[in-house]
């Protein structure tokens, strides 16, 4: 419960809306503004994108980057879709979900090869193990990652997918809904050694910029996998640059929830290749469970319509 009552304590606190707070710029460059959607409300987990802005490392790459909050993966790709932003930070299953429904997107990097999932519940909720879910009720966003995972989770144990009754709420009204008493069950970001579905996050653009601008989509990676790097050794600046840019975020909490962020990037898979690189092992893994139990779509055979791997080389290819 101590991870629980860190991550109430950092959604709690940290509803404000992400400021624009430009690196200093050098005299004699221009920086292209660009535009990154998560796919919930600013915290930890992002903190990579949060150093690589504050932190200049975008900037070396001709880059001023404003990290937007985001209303679900399913919102952040139909933001990128009209145009609004140029890369979403979003979940790969909703990614490859959304792809198979007719969404014109793709992943250009993997950002976390592990997935983190579980439910929470009070210790005296009588919960022992998933059957003891039945009958509760659990408090979703209507396009986040929690409403189409769990009941794959679900399914994949034996377990009826509708054992438990949905209540639909804003996603940064999840944990205080929850806190509330409203709600039995709340999803939340845990990592543990054998997932379902994996990989979790990753990098999105449209295709048509990857065609059009693959240089843009190449220099933004760069800096991406840079700052992820750097910050992995840096947790405490990670926290710090989370908190110049969203001010009411508890710092302590912040920090925690990057480091196990950073704990997620690879997998056995992708261990030995550079951070971003598509596992077509795990990704095979995960899009079977997904047409299985997940609502994706039409065949999973080619790859090449979910993610591309120009930006990486690895051996595994």
């Amino acid at each position: 419960m101590l991870k629980l009552k860190q991550f109430v304590t950092a959604v709690l606190l940290g509803v404000a809306v992400s400021l624009s707070v430009p690196v200093a710029q050098a005299q004699t460059q221009t920086l292209q503004k660009v535009k990154i959607r998560t796919e919930w409300i600013p915290n930890g987990i992002y903190g990579g994108l949060y150093y690589g802005q504050q932190r200049g490392l975008y900037a070396k790459e001709g880059m001023s980057v404003d990290v937007l909050p985001g209303n679900g993966s399913f919102a952040t790709m139909d933001g990128l879709l009209r145009g609004d932003i140029d890369f979403g930070f979003v979940t790969c299953w909703s990614t490859a979900v959304g792809i198979s429904k007719g969404r014109a997107v793709v992943s250009v990097g993997t950002y976390t090869g592990k997935i983190g999932f579980a439910f929470y519940t009070a210790k005296d909720s009588g919960v022992r193990s998933l059957k003891d879910l039945a009958g509760k009720t659990i408090v979703v966003s209507p396009a986040g990652f929690d409403t189409q995972i769990f009941p794959a989770v679900l399914a994949s144990n034996g377990l009826a997918p509708d054992i438990m009754k949905t209540l639909n709420v804003d996603p940064a009204q999840k944990i205080p809904t929850y806190t509330r008493g409203q709600a039995d069950v709340v999803v939340s970001t845990y990592p543990y050694a054998d997932p379902l579905i994996q990989p979790d996050y990753c990098i999105v653009t449209t295709r048509e910029k990857l065609e059009k601008d693959p240089q843009l989509v190449a220099r933004f990676l760069r800096a991406t996998y840079a700052a992820s790097a750097d910050a992995a050794k840096k947790p405490q600046e990670a926290a710090d640059a989370a908190l110049e840019l969203n001010p009411l975020l508890n710092r302590n909490t912040t920090m925690r929830q990057w480091q196990l962020m950073s704990e997620m990037f690879y997998t056995d898979e992708t261990k030995a290749c550079p951070h971003g690189w598509h596992s077509p092992k795990d990704w095979s893994k995960a899009l079977e469970t997904l047409q299985k139990y997940g609502g994706l779509e039409g065949s999973t055979a080619d790859h090449s319509k979910f993610y591309t791997n120009q930006f990486f080389s690895c051996a595994k290819s």
